[in-house]
Protein backbone atom coordinates (compact mmCIF):
# COMPACT_ATOMS: atom_id res chain seq x y z
CA UNK A 1 0.00 0.00 0.00
CA UNK A 2 1.32 3.40 -0.99
CA UNK A 3 1.54 6.45 1.30
CA UNK A 4 1.96 9.64 -0.79
CA UNK A 5 3.75 12.39 1.08
CA UNK A 6 6.57 14.89 0.88
CA UNK A 7 10.02 13.42 1.29
CA UNK A 8 10.93 15.95 3.97
CA UNK A 9 10.45 16.17 7.73
CA UNK A 10 10.45 19.96 7.56
CA UNK A 11 6.67 20.19 7.46
CA UNK A 12 5.22 23.64 6.92
CA UNK A 13 3.10 24.93 9.83
CA UNK A 14 0.79 26.92 7.56
CA UNK A 15 -2.73 25.49 7.56
CA UNK A 16 -4.38 25.73 4.14
CA UNK A 17 -8.12 26.24 4.64
CA UNK A 18 -10.67 24.88 2.21
CA UNK A 19 -12.09 27.51 -0.11
CA UNK A 20 -15.67 28.62 0.22
CA UNK A 21 -16.57 27.20 -3.19
CA UNK A 22 -15.67 23.61 -2.23
CA UNK A 23 -12.81 21.27 -1.61
CA UNK A 24 -9.42 21.72 -3.22
CA UNK A 25 -8.03 19.10 -5.62
CA UNK A 26 -5.64 18.04 -2.87
CA UNK A 27 -8.49 17.46 -0.43
CA UNK A 28 -10.42 15.49 -3.05
CA UNK A 29 -7.35 13.31 -3.55
CA UNK A 30 -7.09 12.67 0.20
CA UNK A 31 -10.80 11.77 0.25
CA UNK A 32 -10.23 9.19 -2.50
CA UNK A 33 -7.05 7.88 -0.91
CA UNK A 34 -8.58 7.45 2.55
CA UNK A 35 -11.74 5.80 1.21
CA UNK A 36 -9.56 3.11 -0.43
CA UNK A 37 -7.36 2.72 2.67
CA UNK A 38 -10.57 2.23 4.71
CA UNK A 39 -11.02 -1.14 3.00
CA UNK A 40 -7.67 -2.30 4.41
CA UNK A 41 -8.58 -0.91 7.83
CA UNK A 42 -11.75 -2.99 7.79
CA UNK A 43 -9.86 -6.14 6.82
CA UNK A 44 -7.44 -5.56 9.69
CA UNK A 45 -10.38 -4.99 12.10
CA UNK A 46 -9.28 -1.40 12.70
CA UNK A 47 -11.45 1.77 12.60
CA UNK A 48 -12.55 2.33 9.01
CA UNK A 49 -14.33 5.69 9.24
CA UNK A 50 -11.38 7.48 7.61
CA UNK A 51 -11.12 10.19 10.27
CA UNK A 52 -7.54 9.43 11.37
CA UNK A 53 -6.43 8.94 7.76
CA UNK A 54 -7.75 12.41 6.81
CA UNK A 55 -6.09 14.03 9.81
CA UNK A 56 -2.75 12.29 9.26
CA UNK A 57 -2.65 12.86 5.49
CA UNK A 58 -3.60 16.51 5.97
CA UNK A 59 -0.70 16.98 8.37
CA UNK A 60 1.83 14.98 6.33
CA UNK A 61 1.11 16.91 3.13
CA UNK A 62 0.81 20.34 4.71
CA UNK A 63 2.82 22.93 2.78
CA UNK A 64 3.60 20.60 -0.12
CA UNK A 65 2.62 21.41 -3.68
CA UNK A 66 -0.04 19.05 -5.08
CA UNK A 67 0.56 17.39 -8.45
CA UNK A 68 -2.94 16.78 -9.85
CA UNK A 69 -1.87 14.45 -12.68
CA UNK A 70 0.19 12.34 -10.27
CA UNK A 71 -2.75 12.31 -7.84
CA UNK A 72 -5.10 10.99 -10.51
CA UNK A 73 -2.56 8.38 -11.59
CA UNK A 74 -1.94 7.36 -7.96
CA UNK A 75 -5.66 6.75 -7.35
CA UNK A 76 -5.85 4.77 -10.60
CA UNK A 77 -2.91 2.61 -9.45
CA UNK A 78 -4.56 2.02 -6.10
CA UNK A 79 -7.90 1.05 -7.68
CA UNK A 80 -6.11 -1.37 -10.01
CA UNK A 81 -4.44 -3.01 -7.00
CA UNK A 82 -7.79 -3.19 -5.18
CA UNK A 83 -9.25 -4.98 -8.21
CA UNK A 84 -6.33 -7.44 -8.31
CA UNK A 85 -6.47 -8.08 -4.56
CA UNK A 86 -2.93 -6.83 -3.87
CA UNK A 87 -3.61 -3.34 -2.50
CA UNK A 88 -3.81 -4.13 1.21
CA UNK A 89 -0.81 -6.47 1.08
CA UNK A 90 1.55 -3.85 -0.33
CA UNK A 91 2.69 -6.27 -3.04
CA UNK A 92 1.04 -4.68 -6.05
CA UNK A 93 3.80 -2.26 -7.02
CA UNK A 94 6.70 -4.67 -6.75
CA UNK A 95 7.27 -4.79 -10.49
CA UNK A 96 7.37 -1.03 -10.96
CA UNK A 97 10.44 1.09 -10.45
CA UNK A 98 8.42 4.24 -9.74
CA UNK A 99 4.89 4.86 -8.52
CA UNK A 100 2.84 7.98 -9.30
CA UNK A 101 2.03 8.03 -5.58
CA UNK A 102 5.66 8.91 -4.84
CA UNK A 103 5.28 12.27 -6.60
CA UNK A 104 1.82 13.46 -5.52
CA UNK A 105 3.26 15.94 -3.04
CA UNK A 106 6.59 17.73 -2.88
CA UNK A 107 8.17 21.05 -2.15
CA UNK A 108 9.45 21.25 -5.75
CA UNK A 109 9.90 19.18 -8.90
CA UNK A 110 13.32 18.09 -7.60
CA UNK A 111 15.84 19.03 -4.95
CA UNK A 112 18.97 21.11 -5.35
CA UNK A 113 21.59 18.91 -3.69
CA UNK A 114 24.44 17.96 -6.01
CA UNK A 115 25.98 14.47 -6.26
CA UNK A 116 28.20 13.91 -3.23
CA UNK A 117 26.34 16.42 -1.02
CA UNK A 118 24.65 15.27 2.16
CA UNK A 119 20.91 14.59 2.06
CA UNK A 120 18.04 13.16 4.07
CA UNK A 121 15.66 12.02 1.32
CA UNK A 122 15.75 11.22 -2.40
CA UNK A 123 13.80 14.42 -3.14
CA UNK A 124 16.63 16.49 -1.66
CA UNK A 125 18.80 15.58 -4.66
CA UNK A 126 18.78 17.31 -8.03
CA UNK A 127 17.75 15.30 -11.07
CA UNK A 128 20.41 14.16 -13.50
CA UNK A 129 20.32 13.37 -17.20
CA UNK A 130 22.83 10.58 -16.55
CA UNK A 131 20.43 8.37 -14.61
CA UNK A 132 18.30 7.92 -11.50
CA UNK A 133 19.31 9.90 -8.40
CA UNK A 134 19.03 8.62 -4.84
CA UNK A 135 19.99 9.69 -1.34
CA UNK A 136 22.35 6.78 -0.73
CA UNK A 137 23.26 5.46 2.72
CA UNK A 138 26.44 3.85 4.03
CA UNK A 139 27.32 2.64 7.53
CA UNK A 140 30.77 3.96 8.44
CA UNK A 141 32.48 4.41 11.82
CA UNK A 142 29.46 3.30 13.86
CA UNK A 143 27.05 5.60 12.05
CA UNK A 144 25.24 6.19 8.76
CA UNK A 145 26.19 8.80 6.19
CA UNK A 146 23.74 9.93 3.49
CA UNK A 147 24.78 11.55 0.21
CA UNK A 148 23.20 12.21 -3.19
CA UNK A 149 24.27 9.68 -5.78
CA UNK A 150 23.64 9.36 -9.53
CA UNK A 151 22.98 5.74 -10.47
CA UNK A 152 23.80 5.16 -14.14
CA UNK A 153 22.27 2.20 -15.97
CA UNK A 154 25.23 -0.15 -16.40
CA UNK A 155 26.09 -2.67 -19.08
CA UNK A 156 27.91 -5.99 -18.98
CA UNK A 157 31.58 -5.45 -18.14
CA UNK A 158 31.09 -2.00 -16.56
CA UNK A 159 32.50 -1.25 -13.13
CA UNK A 160 29.57 -0.98 -10.73
CA UNK A 161 28.42 0.17 -7.31
CA UNK A 162 25.47 -2.19 -6.87
CA UNK A 163 22.55 -4.21 -8.21
CA UNK A 164 18.97 -3.08 -8.86
CA UNK A 165 16.54 -6.01 -8.43
CA UNK A 166 13.02 -4.72 -9.09
CA UNK A 167 12.52 -2.04 -6.38
CA UNK A 168 15.46 -3.18 -4.25
CA UNK A 169 18.94 -1.67 -4.62
CA UNK A 170 21.82 -3.58 -3.05
CA UNK A 171 25.27 -1.99 -2.82
CA UNK A 172 28.25 -4.06 -3.87
CA UNK A 173 29.21 -5.80 -0.63
CA UNK A 174 32.77 -6.45 -1.79
CA UNK A 175 33.69 -2.79 -2.30
CA UNK A 176 34.78 -2.06 1.28
CA UNK A 177 33.81 1.57 0.64
CA UNK A 178 34.32 4.18 3.34
CA UNK A 179 32.45 6.92 1.45
CA UNK A 180 29.58 7.20 -1.03
CA UNK A 181 30.74 7.87 -4.60
CA UNK A 182 28.82 10.74 -6.28
CA UNK A 183 27.95 8.48 -9.21
CA UNK A 184 28.39 4.94 -10.45
CA UNK A 185 27.05 2.23 -12.72
CA UNK A 186 24.24 -0.02 -11.50
CA UNK A 187 23.57 -3.52 -12.87
CA UNK A 188 19.90 -4.42 -13.39
CA UNK A 189 18.60 -7.95 -12.92
CA UNK A 190 15.99 -7.03 -15.54
CA UNK A 191 18.95 -7.06 -17.96
CA UNK A 192 20.09 -10.41 -16.47
CA UNK A 193 23.04 -8.65 -14.81
CA UNK A 194 24.30 -8.27 -11.26
CA UNK A 195 27.17 -6.40 -9.64
CA UNK A 196 29.77 -8.94 -8.58
CA UNK A 197 33.10 -7.77 -7.10
CA UNK A 198 32.71 -4.37 -8.72
CA UNK A 199 31.81 -5.53 -12.25
CA UNK A 200 28.48 -6.01 -14.03
CA UNK A 201 28.36 -9.72 -14.85
CA UNK A 202 25.69 -11.89 -16.43
CA UNK A 203 23.32 -13.84 -14.22
CA UNK A 204 23.60 -17.58 -14.74
CA UNK A 205 21.37 -18.95 -17.48
CA UNK A 206 19.00 -21.87 -17.05
CA UNK A 207 21.07 -25.06 -17.02
CA UNK A 208 24.23 -23.44 -15.62
CA UNK A 209 25.88 -24.69 -12.43
CA UNK A 210 24.95 -22.59 -9.36
CA UNK A 211 25.31 -22.30 -5.61
CA UNK A 212 22.62 -19.65 -5.00
CA UNK A 213 19.28 -18.72 -6.56
CA UNK A 214 20.34 -15.06 -6.52
CA UNK A 215 23.01 -15.88 -9.11
CA UNK A 216 20.46 -17.29 -11.58
CA UNK A 217 18.38 -15.33 -14.08
CA UNK A 218 15.10 -14.31 -12.46
CA UNK A 219 13.13 -16.83 -14.53
CA UNK A 220 15.08 -19.62 -12.81
CA UNK A 221 16.03 -20.86 -9.34
CA UNK A 222 19.00 -22.86 -8.12
CA UNK A 223 18.03 -26.50 -7.72
CA UNK A 224 20.43 -27.41 -4.92
CA UNK A 225 20.03 -31.14 -5.54
CA UNK A 226 21.47 -30.64 -9.01
CA UNK A 227 23.45 -27.43 -8.30
CA UNK A 228 21.84 -26.15 -11.47
CA UNK A 229 19.78 -23.08 -12.46
CA UNK A 230 16.36 -24.50 -13.28
CA UNK A 231 13.35 -22.83 -14.87
CA UNK A 232 10.70 -21.79 -12.34
CA UNK A 233 7.52 -23.85 -12.39
CA UNK A 234 4.35 -22.32 -13.87
CA UNK A 235 1.04 -22.00 -12.00
CA UNK A 236 -0.76 -25.33 -11.90
CA UNK A 237 2.33 -27.36 -12.77
CA UNK A 238 3.98 -29.98 -10.59
CA UNK A 239 6.56 -28.86 -8.01
CA UNK A 240 8.72 -30.56 -5.39
CA UNK A 241 8.38 -27.97 -2.62
CA UNK A 242 12.09 -28.12 -1.82
CA UNK A 243 12.71 -24.41 -2.47
CA UNK A 244 10.54 -21.33 -1.89
CA UNK A 245 11.74 -19.95 -5.23
CA UNK A 246 10.76 -23.04 -7.22
CA UNK A 247 7.47 -21.58 -8.52
CA UNK A 248 7.03 -18.43 -10.59
CA UNK A 249 6.82 -15.13 -8.73
CA UNK A 250 3.56 -14.80 -6.77
CA UNK A 251 3.14 -18.58 -6.41
CA UNK A 252 4.03 -21.20 -3.80
CA UNK A 253 4.28 -24.99 -3.93
CA UNK A 254 1.16 -26.52 -2.39
CA UNK A 255 2.40 -29.30 -0.10
CA UNK A 256 -0.81 -31.31 -0.57
CA UNK A 257 -1.34 -31.12 -4.32
CA UNK A 258 2.36 -30.68 -5.18
CA UNK A 259 1.30 -28.01 -7.67
CA UNK A 260 2.33 -24.35 -7.92
CA UNK A 261 -0.58 -22.16 -6.78
CA UNK A 262 -1.13 -18.41 -6.44
CA UNK A 263 -0.45 -16.94 -3.00
CA UNK A 264 -3.54 -15.69 -1.17
CA UNK A 265 -4.44 -12.08 -0.42
CA UNK A 266 -5.24 -10.93 3.12
CA UNK A 267 -8.21 -12.89 4.44
CA UNK A 268 -7.46 -16.05 2.44
CA UNK A 269 -7.27 -19.37 4.27
CA UNK A 270 -3.74 -20.60 4.95
CA UNK A 271 -1.71 -23.08 6.93
CA UNK A 272 1.77 -21.64 6.28
CA UNK A 273 3.09 -18.14 5.62
CA UNK A 274 4.40 -19.19 2.20
CA UNK A 275 0.76 -19.37 1.07
CA UNK A 276 0.24 -15.63 1.64
CA UNK A 277 1.19 -12.58 -0.43
CA UNK A 278 2.07 -10.88 2.86
CA UNK A 279 4.16 -13.88 4.04
CA UNK A 280 2.13 -13.85 7.26
CA UNK A 281 -0.32 -16.64 8.11
CA UNK A 282 -1.95 -16.05 11.49
CA UNK A 283 -4.95 -17.88 12.86
CA UNK A 284 -5.33 -19.85 9.61
CA UNK A 285 -5.79 -16.59 7.71
CA UNK A 286 -3.41 -14.51 5.59
CA UNK A 287 -2.77 -11.28 7.51
CA UNK A 288 -0.94 -8.04 6.83
CA UNK A 289 2.71 -8.29 7.78
CA UNK A 290 4.17 -6.31 10.68
CA UNK A 291 5.08 -3.23 8.62
CA UNK A 292 1.64 -3.11 6.98
CA UNK A 293 -0.03 -3.44 10.37
CA UNK A 294 2.09 -0.62 11.80
CA UNK A 295 1.22 1.62 8.85
CA UNK A 296 -2.45 0.78 9.08
CA UNK A 297 -2.39 1.50 12.81
CA UNK A 298 -1.31 5.04 11.96
CA UNK A 299 -3.73 5.55 9.06
CA UNK A 300 -6.75 3.83 10.63
CA UNK A 301 -6.37 4.96 14.20
CA UNK A 302 -5.87 1.73 16.09
CA UNK A 303 -3.38 -1.01 16.95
Amino acid sequence: MKVPMKSSLALCLTVVLASACGKSDSEKFIDSYCSLVAQCCGQAKLPSDGKTCHELMGFMTMGGSYNASAGDACVAEMKAEVASGTFCTGSGSSSSTTSACDTVYGTSASGSKKPGETCDFDDDCAKSSLGDVACASLYVNNGFIHKCQVRIHGNAGDTCIGTQDSLIFASDSSSGATDIPPQGNVCYTADSLQCDSGTCVALLATGAKCTSTSDCVRAAYCDYNKSQCTARVATGSACKGSDSSECVDGDYCDSTTKLCAAKGANGATCTTSTMCQSSNCSGSTCQSNGLDTFGLGLLCGGT
